[in-house]
């Protein structure tokens, strides 16, 4: 213990400047040696307060370790829940990686909590494992990417079906930056959000970005309707007192608006902007009754930011549409970061667009303009994953304030992880999603059915396998709507069918698992 002792001193000699990363990390080694049964991960060592905090592996268990000068006991100690014991002329603490130690931890951090980042480019990268968040940092490395991530980032339906909360969520991904040695800001986002009850939940939890989705509340059939039937759905708004739709038609009928950045002019007519009513009164009283609440809940605490999401629709949303929302949103006094609306084309769940790539270019440049002169705000594009095609198009029209979501991709890697190292393991999750994928796609827009691909017991092949499974759209999309139902299924014995097993191999693996993680997120980063 005498190296770590010896830092410890360098650091209270020299005022709380922090010494050289490298020589924490020597440091480690005499420190490995002396702690029989853990296994240092070096690039966690991190400087606190008269301290050191690092993860250590023991087992399959990862641990929170802490050391200080017995004879200079800091006082915060006693944020953490484990006690302390003394060896030698240091002090040591093991702990387990909770929620409530990341919480103690986080306060002794400068980049611990979850921070705003504003309209600088950001990406999610969405965690079901709870184990890819040091594969993302890697991949953010890897890619000398300049765009801020957001590390947990989960909807209340992804926790619902994953069996996790947003402690969990939150625990997980601050567990696995710390342990990855990241130094760097990091947000967590709060994932369409519908009720106050998921927005309490996920403030109490210390979550600082909330994606509001009010598509609840929206009139998907309005596009299809003729002049008279969208009169007599307004007139149902008035006699619902929905907030605010009085005084929509009479605001902004016959105005006009020029998109300098995009040489487009959008004119409210009569037609279209009563469409745009009745398509999106009902949602945008919602975000507002939202917003304040959550405003309500956050009062005294950190500040937070807010995304709009109107992506969740069959239809795109038109130019006026988003203009529309935008300045009732900014009538409101609704203050948002980033905007997601639904684009042209189709988006399915883990694989490249699917559409025209000079209608959806034409589209785009509308969009950025909008969020450029009337935001500005980041545009968002959700169900992000696996788009490479348009990753270059997105990045050159949103011009630095852009947002993107991904959160099934990194899932589909760990079970790459899993098909090279327990094959059978990895054909049985294939034989169980294919059973459960009738039920779980019917709440997700994709093209894939079954006979698309073929049983697993008709490939003899691994490498086969993985190709049809891991490398081509429909076995993607068998594998990837169907996560919540292989996470959360249970043996008859009431212990779970796979995620034991899946975790272990994730575990036992790390480093495969990292790699993996890594190269497919760097690429989505690299394009953008």
């Amino acid at each position: 213990m005498d190296q770590i002792g010896a830092l410890l001193n360098k650091h209270t000699d020299m005022a709380g400047e922090k010494p050289p990363l490298a020589e924490t990390q020597k440091a480690a080694g005499s420190l490995a040696r002396n702690l029989p049964g853990y296994q240092l991960i070096p690039q966690s060592l991190r400087h606190v307060e008269a301290g050191l905090a690092g993860m250590a592996d023991k087992g399959d268990e990862q641990r929170l370790l802490i050391f200080w000068q017995a004879d200079q006991q800091p006082y915060w100690l006693d944020r953490f829940q484990d006690t302390g014991e003394k060896s030698g002329r240091l002090g040591v603490m093991d702990m387990a990686c909770d929620y409530a130690n990341s919480q103690a931890l986080a306060s002794l951090l400068p980049n611990g909590y979850p921070q705003l980042l504003g309209t600088a480019s950001s990406f999610g990268f969405g965690d079901r494992t709870g184990l890819a968040t040091p594969g993302h940092i890697q991949a953010v490395r890897d890619s000398d990417s300049r765009m801020a991530p957001i590390l947990a980032q989960q909807s209340i339906r992804e926790m619902t079906r994953t069996g996790r909360t947003p402690k969990d969520v939150l625990s997980d991904a601050f567990w696995g930056a710390f342990r990855a040695g990241w130094q760097g800001a990091w947000s967590a986002d709060a994932d369409h959000l519908k009720d106050a009850e998921d927005i309490q939940a996920t403030v109490e939890s210390g979550f600082v970005f909330f994606t509001l989705d009010p598509s609840d509340h929206v009139d998907p059939t309005a596009d299809d309707c003729t002049e008279s039937e969208l009169r007599t759905r307004y007139q149902a708004m008035l006699d619902d007192r929905v907030s605010q739709a009085d005084a929509l038609l009479p605001l902004y009928r016959g105005k006009s608006y020029d998109l300098d950045g995009a040489g487009i002019k959008i004119a409210f007519t009569e037609e279209g902007l009563l469409r745009a009513v009745v398509k999106y009164g009902r949602a945008l009283a919602h975000i507002d009754q939202m917003n304040r609440y959550l405003k309500s809940q956050l009062v005294g605490r950190r500040g937070f930011e807010l995304e709009i999401s109107v992506d969740e629709s069959e239809q795109p949303t038109s130019l006026l549409e988003h203009l529309f929302i935008t300045l009732e949103l900014k009538r409101l006094g609704v203050k948002f970061v980033s905007l997601a609306p639904r684009f042209d084309g189709d988006f399915e769940k883990g694989i490249d667009y699917r559409g025209d790539l000079a209608i959806l270019e034409k589209s785009l440049s509308g969009h950025a303009a909008i969020a450029k002169q009337y935001g500005p705000y980041k545009l968002s594009l959700h169900s992000g994953s696996d788009k490479f095609s348009i990753y270059p198009l997105f990045a050159r029209h949103a011009g630095g304030m852009l947002h993107v979501k991904t959160s099934g991709t990194s899932y589909l890697e760990a079970l790459r992880v899993v098909l090279r190292v327990e094959p059978r393991l990895f054909r049985q999750i294939a034989e169980f999603s294919r059973e459960h994928f009738e039920k779980d796609c019917a709440t997700y827009h994709i093209s894939t059915r079954l006979d698309m691909v073929p049983e697993p017991s008709q490939v003899s092949n691994t490498g086969d396998l993985e190709s049809l499974y891991l490398d081509q759209d429909p076995g993607r999309q068998v594998l990837h709507v169907t996560f919540g139902s292989v996470l959360s299924a249970r043996e008859g014995g009431g212990g779970f069918l796979f995620r034991d097993r899946f975790r272990n191999v994730l575990l036992e693996n790390r480093r495969l698992h990292d790699e993996l993680v890594a190269r497919h997120l760097g690429r989505h980063l690299r394009l953008l």
